[in-house]
């Protein structure tokens, strides 16, 4: 046989080649780098930003929550900016957010290099507002949260208002089957649908004195001033309706008190003091004006002299009193007086109509605030 090598030994030879090649291979592959899904090499540990949300209740105010972002990456040049739910930009890898209402928020994160990444939170923790939970406009503050009290807030210059809550959604308006009234002002309607959404009003807790802003007299609803007589319908809600705009307001309204306000205000009162609108038992009828919030009997879920002090102003309109003015076509109109004054023993449910552009020493106005 020689030097030959036997089938058998050729072929275990053949076999040993062959492994030996696949073995090769695999080492060689393994050590060849391969792309994930992402564009990010095996093995390369990603610098794109990673954000983290979290989220706490306000201790104080139950209606806020405070969502904290953080931003880390394995990018040495770090965090640029976080973009908040609202579009506005922090600089930097760390940036707080308060919301006011339920819903899901979304932060963006982006890296010096321009890496990015967005993560989405959803809060759920903001009790819904509701008659028992009033909304608290931009600016004010809580001075009484009791509503079967009165739930009051103050703005930063003083100004009071009380929540009326309304639990249907729906205003009372005592007079809306009677031919002789009619409330067709604007601002009525504005409310109307404020209160159909969030279940509640403001109403001033004063009635309306003069405050100077900038040299210019605005109307005001503050303790211990004397309201402001003298001044027409005409007048009364103009002043009343740019209150809002004087004190810098941002999210909510003010206006002439009306007569949906006026009598379900009333109503609200009458469910636990008896007879309340329809008796002469509270108010001033001294014969004096006293400063707003004095007379002690007529500070009831803490509104101040809706019974007595000056008779106030409302939108609605008495139909039945329009009469030719100056001979001419033009009419005049009757606007609704509400309640009594000191010179005058009224119930605070009564009503009269007066020549919108008259004016009384015992006439004032009431504003009201809505969203």
């Amino acid at each position: 046989m020689g030097g030959k090598l036997s089938p058998v030994i050729i072929a275990v030879l053949v076999i040993v080649v062959v492994a030996l090649g696949v073995l090769m291979f695999n080492i060689m592959k393994s050590d060849t780098p391969s792309t994930n899904p992402g564009g990010t090499e095996q093995g390369v540990e990603s610098t794109k930003p990673v954000l983290n949300l979290s989220k706490e209740v306000d201790e104080q105010d139950k209606n806020k929550v405070t969502i904290t972002a953080y931003a880390t990456t394995t990018d040495p040049d770090g965090i640029q900016e976080i973009h908040l739910p609202d579009g506005t930009i922090v600089v930097g890898d760390i940036a707080t957010y308060i919301v006011t209402e339920n819903g899901t928020y979304e932060f963006k994160a982006v890296c010096v290099n321009g890496e990015e990444d967005s993560l989405k939170i959803n809060v759920t923790e903001i009790p819904e507002i509701s008659a028992t939970n009033p909304y608290v406009p931009e600016g004010f503050e809580v001075i009484n949260d009791n509503v079967d009290e009165g739930f009051v807030i103050e703005d930063k210059s003083g100004n009071q208002y009380v929540w009326i809550p309304v639990e249907s959604g729906k205003l009372t308006r005592n007079t809306i089957f009677s031919v002789e009234y009619e409330e067709s002002n604007s601002t009525a309607s504005a409310l109307v649908n404020s209160v159909a959404k969030n279940y509640g009003f403001y109403i001033g807790r004063f009635e309306a004195s003069q405050y100077e802003i900038d040299g210019k007299i605005v109307a005001a609803s503050m303790s211990g001033k004397i309201p402001w007589t003298n001044v027409t319908y005409q007048d009364a809600i103009v002043y009343a309706n740019k209150s809002a705009e004087a004190f810098g307001y941002t999210d909510c309204s003010t206006s002439l008190i009306n007569s949906y306000a006026w009598d379900t205000t009333l109503e609200w009162i009458d469910a636990s003091v008896t007879n309340y609108s329809s008796v002469t038992n509270y108010g001033n009828y001294s014969g004096t004006i006293y400063p707003t919030g004095t007379t002690q009997s007529d500070i009831i879920k803490n509104i101040s002299d809706l019974a007595g002090n000056v008779r106030e102003w409302t939108t609605e309109i008495y139909k039945s009193s329009t009469e030719q003015k100056d001979n001419s076509k033009e009419k005049v109109i009757y606007r609704v007086v509400r309640g009594g004054s000191a010179n005058l023993s009224r119930t605070p449910g009564s009503h009269i109509g007066y020549s919108e552009s008259t004016a009384d020493t015992y006439w004032g106005f009431r504003t009201i605030l809505y969203k």
